[in-house]
């Protein structure tokens, strides 16, 4: 290959061409033009027609020389809010792809928007939002990562297949339950997934399928609760306890209800209570009516007379004639009188 080399003894050369004018080098499709030193273009612009631009510099600067008169990169009136960056053309019939740092974005650190600070944002020239395809994004260590930064949106997982089930094992569409755990669902797939709506829909009906709740309360220092015991879970007597301030006023079991000392077992009513009287009023002036047949059941004669009134009780058929007995306060026993004997002895006496 033949070489010619000129050299120029001196400090500066200078090859000068009308305004407007071209300089080409011209060396073919696959020659080259070798420069030895910096290379400084002072146009306006600057256009590579390669197929293949490769640059062994580790950083590239961008607005270089920029004043910074604005608290940031300067704007220059372009459309750009005050961006720089990347632009990449998508052809004639399609809006160009950016990557900016743009100053009028927020960045959010440790809970704040930093004063002074933009960001970087991924766009299409008519400014839609441009998705990033990548397999992490890492924040700073001890710092927090914030997906949103204001506004109504939400973190969506759109795109998925079933995300809710690659967080838990499904069985069809619902979470696979499993006894041995205190839930009663299976462990999840991933512990550290964020769950998404679905996911916690699914969670929530699972648990209070396989897990009942056995009491409601509300109050802190004496709360009014309903409790449920069962024998199935160890709660010995199954009962339904009713307790207001702390204090049980009902109990429900199978077959019969205690309300305070009153128990109702099927269509009896007794008190709880040993030795204990039970007591039906009437409000102020009202009566205690009785619709239907009273009747007394054979009775031994009580301990002791009552402490007020008198006692009206039944035992064995005596001269009477009626089997009616009472006490009074006095201790005073004997037996209510049938007309027919009160007949016969008013003819005898």
């Amino acid at each position: 290959m033949a070489e010619r080399f000129n050299r120029i003894g001196t400090d500066k050369y200078t090859i000068s061409v009308n305004p407007e004018g071209e300089i080409v080098l011209d060396v073919g499709l696959i020659g080259k033009v070798t420069i030895n030193g910096d290379l400084d273009v002072l146009g306006a612009q600057t256009s590579i027609g390669s197929s293949e631009l490769v640059v062994d510099d580790k950083t590239i600067t961008i607005n270089n020389g920029d004043p910074g008169g604005d608290g940031g990169i300067t704007d220059v009136g372009d459309g750009n809010a005050r961006g720089a960056g990347i632009i990449i053309d998508r052809g004639p019939d399609a809006f160009n792809s950016i990557f900016f740092y743009d100053e009028a974005l927020k960045t959010i650190r440790n809970g704040a928007q930093p004063v002074g600070e933009g960001a970087y944002i991924f766009k299409l020239a008519n400014g839609d939002l441009s998705g990033i395809h990548t397999s992490s994004i890492i924040s700073a260590e001890n710092q927090n990562l914030y997906l949103l930064g204001g506004g109504t949106g939400v973190v969506d997982v759109t795109g998925t297949t079933d995300y809710e089930k690659q967080i838990w094992p499904y069985t069809g569409d619902d979470i696979t339950p499993d006894v041995s755990q205190l839930n009663g669902l299976s462990v999840p797939i991933n512990d550290d997934a964020l769950v998404n709506t679905r996911g916690l829909l699914d969670y929530v009906a699972g648990y209070f399928t396989y897990n009942f709740q056995d009491k409601i309360t509300k109050g802190t220092t004496s709360p009014t609760s309903v409790k449920v015991f069962d024998t199935e879970d160890g709660g010995g007597t199954s009962k339904v306890e009713v307790a207001v301030d702390e204090s049980v006023v009902a109990t429900f079991f199978q077959s019969r209800v205690e309300f305070e000392d009153l128990r109702f077992d099927d269509n009896i009513v007794t008190n709880s209570g040993i030795n204990s009287d039970i007591i039906l009023k009437g409000s102020g002036t009202g009566r205690v009516k009785v619709d239907g047949w009273l009747n007394f059941t054979e009775e031994v004669t009580p301990a002791s007379p009552p402490s007020e009134g008198s006692t009206l009780y039944s035992k064995t058929l005596g001269d009477g004639g009626t089997g009616l007995y009472f006490i009074n306060t006095d201790g005073t026993e004997d037996e209510l009188v049938s007309r027919n004997k009160a007949l016969l002895y008013s003819i005898i006496f």
